[in-house]
C-alpha cells in the first residue's frame, strides 16, 4: 500500500490556527513546554537573561491582579536553584504585529510588583543595535527589572544549534526540538516574518491541475525564514534546473520522480516545498484552496 499524499503526524500540529491571538498563544506555549522538556535547549535561552543554572518550570497565560485590573502575560519562566527561585515574564508577539510600548510598561510594571526578576520579549523585531531593545521604554520602568528580546529567528537557531550539537545524546530531545523547529518554520505559526511585498496579489493562489502551456506566472510571496527572498514558480518544465536562490517553489520533487504519466493525478498541485540552497528538504506548505469559482475562472 502506497503513502502518497499522507501526512506525517507531528507534535505540534499547524491546523486550526484561525488568528494572530492564537499565533501566539501557541506559539509561547510550544516554545516554553519545550524549554522544560529540553533542559539544554531551555539553559541556552535562560542563560543571557541573568538566570542561574537549575530546574526550569514554565507557565502560561498566567493571571495576575494589580488594583482593579487583571493582566495576563503569554507566560512566565521560573528557574529553581537550591532554595531561591528566578522568574520572568513572557511577552510574545508574531507575524509583522510590533510589541507595543505601552504594553511592556504595563509588564514591568507588573513584574516589579511582584518581584518579577525580568521580562522576555520575541518577536520578529530585530534590534537596530545588538543587545538593544526595538521597543522603546520609559527608563524609569527599567530599575528593578531587566528587559530582553529574542527575535524568531535567534530561537529557530537556537533549537538548530542545540538539535546539531549532541544528535545522539538523546535522540528524543532531538525529535522534539525538529517538532519545534518543524512548527515555527510553517507560514502559518506566524513565528517568522512573511512580509507580503506592495505588488502581491490579493487573492488566493488557484489550484492549477495538470501541465501548464508555457510559464504562467512567477508570483511574489511573502518573506520567509531567515528573511531570504522566495517565489512561486509555476512552470511547465517539470525537469527544470533546481532554484538558483532558497525559497518555497512548486514542489517540484515529486514531479521529477513521476515513475508514470498517470501518478500525476495523484500529485497534489497546490503544495510548496523548502529549497535551502542545495537540495530540497522535508519542509511543505499546502496553499489554501483555491475561493470559489476560481478554477473556471483559470480555465477560462
Amino acid at each position: 500500500m502506497k503513502n502518497t499524499g499522507w501526512h506525517e503526524a507531528r507534535l505540534i500540529p499547524t491546523t486550526g490556527i484561525t488568528s494572530q491571538v492564537e499565533q501566539e498563544r501557541r506559539a509561547s506555549a510550544v516554545l516554553l513546554a519545550t524549554m522544560t522538556a529540553v533542559e539544554r535547549f531551555g539553559r541556552a535561552l535562560t542563560e543571557p537573561l541573568g538566570a542561574p543554572e537549575g530546574r526550569i518550570t514554565t507557565f502560561v497565560e498566567v493571571p495576575f491582579s494589580t488594583g482593579d485590573s487583571e493582566h495576563l502575560p503569554h507566560g512566565v519562566i521560573e528557574v529553581t536553584a537550591d532554595e531561591t527561585s528566578w522568574r520572568a515574564l513572557v511577552e510574545v508577539s508574531t507575524g509583522p504585529r510590533p510589541l507595543r510600548g505601552s504594553r511592556l510598561e504595563a509588564c514591568l510594571d507588573l513584574a516589579a510588583g511582584h518581584g518579577i526578576d525580568a521580562l522576555l520579549t520575541i518577536s520578529n523585531e530585530v534590534p537596530p543595535v545588538a543587545g538593544q531593545h526595538p521597543t522603546p521604554v520609559a527608563k524609569e520602568k527599567l530599575g528593578l527589572v531587566s528587559m530582553i528580546h529574542f527575535p524568531w529567528s535567534k530561537i529557530v537557531a537556537e533549537a538548530v544549534v542545540e538539535r546539531e550539537e549532541n544528535p545522539d545524546e538523546d535522540p528524543v530531545a532531538v525529535w522534539v526540538l525538529g517538532e519545534l523547529i518543524h512548527y515555527l518554520e510553517h507560514p502559518r505559526s506566524g513565528a517568522l516574518l512573511f512580509e507580503v511585498p506592495e505588488d502581491a496579489p490579493t487573492t488566493h493562489l488557484p489550484r492549477i491541475a495538470g501541465r501548464l502551456e508555457g510559464p504562467v506566472a512567477e508570483v511574489p510571496a511573502p518573506r520567509g525564514p531567515a528573511r531570504r527572498e522566495i517565489r512561486i514558480a509555476l512552470r511547465d518544465d517539470f525537469e527544470a534546473e533546481p532554484p538558483d536562490q532558497p525559497g518555497w517553489y512548486r514542489d517540484q520533487n515529486g514531479l521529477n520522480h513521476l515513475s508514470s504519466p498517470s501518478e500525476e493525478d495523484d500529485l497534489d498541485a497546490g503544495r510548496l516545498r523548502w529549497w535551502d540552497g542545495s537540495t530540497w528538504t522535508g519542509h511543505v506548505y499546502d496553499l489554501p484552496p483555491a475561493p470559489a469559482g476560481a478554477e473556471a475562472e483559470n480555465a477560462s
